[in-house]
């Protein structure tokens, strides 16, 4: 585990996030500058976690169903300082990059709430609608309190709400392969959507 585009619109998202505040809450510092793994190993860690939850139309997403494409998970929720907003912009620069060059229909990035219940579909639906993303191939998911404790349970993502509301919670990034295997973990405050393009690169070469 790692300590973790010429269009306008990429662009403008670049910019906004080198101008980004300081950090507050689980923010972390922007990801320093560091060499690139142009060859990553990326050796399988564990199979993902198998789960089904539910995206801003209701549509169920199970993850299982997705096996034959590389699945990039995140964990967010909307009312995050500028913690999660860090990490959706970097993940839509990756998007971008992916649709840019052609493999968007062969990656899919799901983000999970882990705030059930301020989280509805519509303000997550809002929410990626701030960053441009495309919703066909990136799913923001949710569910009750009920069902989704077990999947952050089983993702290692533990939550502590704050006494201002604030969620503290790792906020990793897990690059799943198209078997269903973990092949990285990316912390927040060192997940760079550069090295990222690189793995996915690589696991996509897997397959030819």
């Amino acid at each position: 585990m790692r300590p973790a585009l010429g269009s306008l619109g990429v662009a403008l998202v670049t910019a906004s996030l080198l101008s980004g505040g300081p950090a507050a809450g689980h923010e972390p510092a922007p990801a320093p500058a560091s060499p690139l793994t142009t060859r990553p190993a990326l050796p399988a860690i564990r199979p993902a976690p198998d789960f089904t939850l539910t995206d801003t139309t209701g549509r169920a997403v199970r993850l299982s169903t997705l096996r034959g494409r590389i699945v990039v998970v995140s964990f967010i929720y909307t009312q995050c300082p500028p913690a999660c907003p860090l990490l959706t912009r970097r993940l839509a620069l990756l998007e971008a990059r992916l649709g840019a060059a052609g493999r968007g229909e062969a990656v899919t990035l799901l983000s999970v709430t882990v705030d059930a219940e301020r989280d509805s579909a519509e303000a997550l639906a809002a929410y990626a609608r701030g960053f441009g993303v495309n919703l066909a191939h990136w799913h923001f998911l949710r569910d009750d309190g009920a069902r989704l404790a077990p999947v952050l349970a089983t993702w290692d993502e533990w939550t502590r709400r704050l006494p201002n509301g604030e969620i503290d919670h790792p906020a990793r990034v897990y690059l799943v392969d198209a078997r269903g295997m973990v092949r990285e973990i990316y912390s927040l405050e060192f997940f760079d959507e550069r090295q990222a393009w690189l793995d996915i690169s690589a696991l996509l070469g897997e397959r030819h």
